[in-house]
């Protein structure tokens, strides 16, 4: 009896299930799915964390890990395009740990936009970063359905969202849909690991290993993909991975 574990590119019924594994036992092959949170029960459940939200963030390092990624991708540095400031948006911004990372690493001037579907975690975004004197316009909504128009920013980032979603590649298609030709894209995933399971069975959401991600970034059109393991404390030091791309400076998606 052999049990292969599903990745997110090879589920149906979207929005309903995700497929976790086959076990298959001669002629015989039974599936295994899981009952993932609909966008209503995410961002509730978001909303019940966020008053603790930014001690998680500490406890993990999260602007110090994200700030040491964005520098290996070179992300925000040496990347204006004309003039002007530079756009960035921070897709599941939760309480701004990103954005604030971002913080001192752009050139020149940066306006700040940020998307969470948790109006509590908007809340503590907005305190944390006027408190950090970052003024970032604060919108409620999906990754998966960004409420922004077609290359609009010239940087977007996603921390820990994709994983959450039905299907991690609309996301990712949107985020590549919202940048401007030659813009950067910057998403951190949960890996596959021990702590990678943890997350999965509490958050019920997916794990995305090296190949998975760059296979994603390449099918959305990007080129000049890099990535890097992302420590997240000093116990899951190998918890997540950081990925970039760039879209094509002749790219109309």
């Amino acid at each position: 009896m052999t049990f292969a574990p599903v990745h997110p590119s090879d589920q149906s019924n979207a929005g309903t299930t995700v497929p976790v594994g086959v076990a298959r036992l001669g002629s015989w092959e039974i599936g295994v799915r899981r009952h993932v949170r609909s966008s209503s029960d995410l961002a509730a459940q978001y909303d019940v964390a966020a008053g603790t939200w930014e001690d998680t963030a500490r406890r993990f390092g999260l602007v110090d890990s994200y700030g040491h990624a964005l520098r290996r991708g070179r992300i925000g540095t040496g990347q204006r395009q004309g003039h002007g400031a530079t756009r960035v948006l921070d897709c599941g911004i939760g309480t701004g740990s990103l954005s604030l990372a971002l913080r001192g690493i752009c050139a020149g001037p940066v306006e700040y936009s940020g998307i969470d579907t948790s109006a509590r975690m908007l809340a503590q975004a907005d305190m944390f970063l006027r408190g950090a004197d970052i003024l970032c316009e604060l919108r409620r909504g999906s990754i998966d359905a960004i409420p922004h128009d077609g290359a609009s920013f010239d940087i977007v980032t996603a921390a820990h969202v994709l994983e959450h979603l039905p299907d991690p590649v609309a996301g990712l298609r949107e985020m590549a849909r919202v940048l401007k030709p030659g813009g950067r894209l910057f998403a951190c995933v949960t890996r596959p690991s021990l702590f990678g399971a943890f997350i999965k069975m509490r958050w019920r959401t997916w794990t995305v290993s090296e190949r998975q991600g760059v296979t994603w970034l390449r099918e959305m059109g990007l080129q000049d993909i890099g990535l890097c393991p992302l420590a997240l404390g000093a116990v899951t030091r190998q918890g997540s991975t950081a990925f970039w791309a760039t879209k094509p400076a002749y790219s109309d998606a």
